[in-house]
């Protein structure tokens, strides 16, 4: 199986990341690594193991273009951390809501299941 998961480059992500391939599944992620990190996947993508896409879930396009090549989702990508809610709340907004609606949107149109999952901090 091909999964993509936004927010791939993150701590959770990036052991879901892991835990897919070490299944036998490809890797397809996800990330703008504004709190992500390229290291955490490295391992990965040195090996061929995984992709990774640099951009953000709320481009539609580019979500659609990257559902379109799996056969499901696992959402993790999301603005994180309380300092960047205080200081940003619209961008904290935009990010995991039209976010998550631009995942689903291409996820229904591809018909693509998603695993949606997120902290207690949302």
């Amino acid at each position: 199986m091909r999964v993509l998961i936004t927010g791939g480059a993150g701590f959770i992500g990036s052991h879901l990341a892991d835990h897919l391939v070490a299944a036998g599944h490809e890797v397809a992620v996800l990330d703008d690594l504004s709190t992500g990190r390229r290291e955490n996947l490295e391992a990965l993508l040195e090996c061929g193991q995984a992709e990774l896409h640099i951009g953000s879930v709320t481009d539609g396009a580019l979500v659609a273009r990257l559902a379109a090549g799996v056969d499901a989702i696992c959402h993790l990508g999301a603005a994180v951390g309380v300092r960047l809610v205080v200081e940003d709340p619209v961008r904290t907004l935009e990010t995991n809501v039209l976010g998550t609606e631009r995942v689903m949107r291409a996820a229904a149109l591809y018909r693509r299941p998603v695993l949606f999952a997120s902290t207690s901090e949302v």
